[in-house]
């Protein structure tokens, strides 16, 4: 059983290192492949179909199949032992989307290096260990040399793509993990969504700088318990929206939204004092914590501060996750949430229409029944962005609202 892992491994790493020469040759020019049909997946974006693939110097031939079991489950990691389990250092694989796995080797992944993730690699321990997956039950681990890995010329292509800030769009990492080591997520400009448990408590400095794209946290656990929220969020002072998913389920308990804020040094001349100053209220909402349980009653509370500092698009965030997902949303603070979207409906709509969330499209219409005006103008973004499904409800919607009223009236007249 172990020879025939091994062998796999051996067939995978030969496909991954041909699968890499094709993605950036230039077949014109290679007199060594010939190739009967190439075509890449547009949809995935991480898939590549090949029918057949002839190298004339190695005198081997790779088929689909081949291909697709690689790029689909193939991943190289590279780590070092932990107190508490090990820390990841490097990831290697195919896709833009990464799970990582919950144990590596026995050990259970608790801690993420530093620079792990990062546009800027990091600089590996001594000595190193180098995990290859060929699934999630298939794995074979060699201890290595991380002065080779620190090496300029160094080629790690053979390992894959690799999985840093230009690459990666959403990371998932395990329950266990509970330490982020400084700059784990530095530069990762294109890393959109990240999905944490329960356990983070302890996170270094400049973790999520100039990850200018990222705009949706999940917490895998309720907000009612004590969570890392609080740490990770003293990190990001961009906008963020944080999901509570508890038991890994893909409907939430509570959306919350925190505005982006800024904040500057003043200098009082000529004592060369400095001033704190702070713009934003999402600062004083990332404060409503308590023991690491988001307090709804003091972030419900910045909602009369935000009217003055906050943008139309960011109080209707705001308003509209509260009231669609309202935990522990107290009476009095909902019948403000809802003056928000009646006082910019039309913003709301532009929201839903934007996303193209028909969920938040269909809220709107049955708990605010906007007027003709407003929807007339929601259909004419809707036919903007080429929004089919989004512009018919609206259509119905207008119709069954002016049909109403029309009865009304009539009604009205006849009495």
């Amino acid at each position: 059983m172990i020879f025939q892992t091994r062998s796999k491994i051996r067939e995978l790493l030969e496909l991954q290192i041909y699968y890499n020469r094709i993605l950036t040759m230039d077949f014109t020019k290679n007199t060594n492949l010939s190739i009967e049909e190439i075509s890449e997946n547009k949809t995935s974006g991480n898939e590549l179909s090949v029918t057949k693939i002839s190298d004339s110097t190695a005198e081997k031939t790779f088929t689909n199949n081949a291909f697709s079991h690689f790029v689909t489950d193939t991943m190289t990691i590279l780590w070092e032992p932990a107190d508490s389990g090990c820390r990841l250092l490097r990831c290697f694989g195919n896709s833009p989307i990464l799970n990582v796995p919950d144990m590596i080797d026995g050990r259970a992944v608790s801690e993420i290096g530093a620079y792990c993730f990062s546009r800027s690699r990091p600089r590996f321990p001594e000595k190193i260990y180098k995990t290859i997956f060929i699934d999630i039950e298939n794995q074979e681990t060699t201890l290595e040399s991380g002065q080779a890995f620190n090496q300029k010329d160094f080629d790690f292509s053979a390992f894959g793509t690799e999985l840093d800030g230009t690459f990666l769009e959403e990371i998932t990492l395990p329950d266990c993990a509970a330490t982020l080591h400084n700059a784990a997520f530095y530069n990762c400009r294109k890393l959109k969504k990240l999905s944490v448990g329960t356990a983070i408590s302890g996170i270094g400095s400049d973790e999520f700088m100039n990850d200018s794209q990222l705009e949706h946290l999940i917490i895998r656990g309720k907000d009612s318990e004590a969570t890392g929220l609080p740490l990770i969020l003293e990190r990001i002072a961009e906008n963020i929206t944080v999901s509570f998913c508890p038991n890994s389920s893909s409907s939430p308990e509570s959306i919350v939204f925190f505005p982006e804020y800024y904040e500057w040094l003043d200098e009082i001349s000529p004592a060369h004092i400095f001033s704190r100053s702070i713009h934003g209220e999402g600062f004083r909402m990332r404060k409503s914590f308590e023991n690491g349980i988001l307090n709804y009653r003091k972030y419900d509370s910045c909602l009369e501060n935000a009217f003055t500092v906050e943008s139309p698009e960011s109080l209707c965030k705001i308003a509209l996750n509260r009231l669609r997902w309202p935990s522990r949303l107290e009476g009095i603070f909902r019948e403000k949430y809802e003056n928000v979207i009646k006082k910019y409906m039309g913003t709301a709509f532009t929201l839903a229409v934007k996303d193209q969330d028909f969920p938040m499209l269909q809220f709107i219409c049955e708990h605010f029944s906007p007027d003709a005006s407003a929807l007339a103008s929601a259909i004419d973004q809707c036919i903007e962005k080429e929004w089919g499904e989004g512009n018919a409800f609206l259509i119905e919607a207008k119709h069954k609202s002016f049909s109403k009223k029309h009865l009304i009236l009539i009604w009205i007249f006849r009495r």
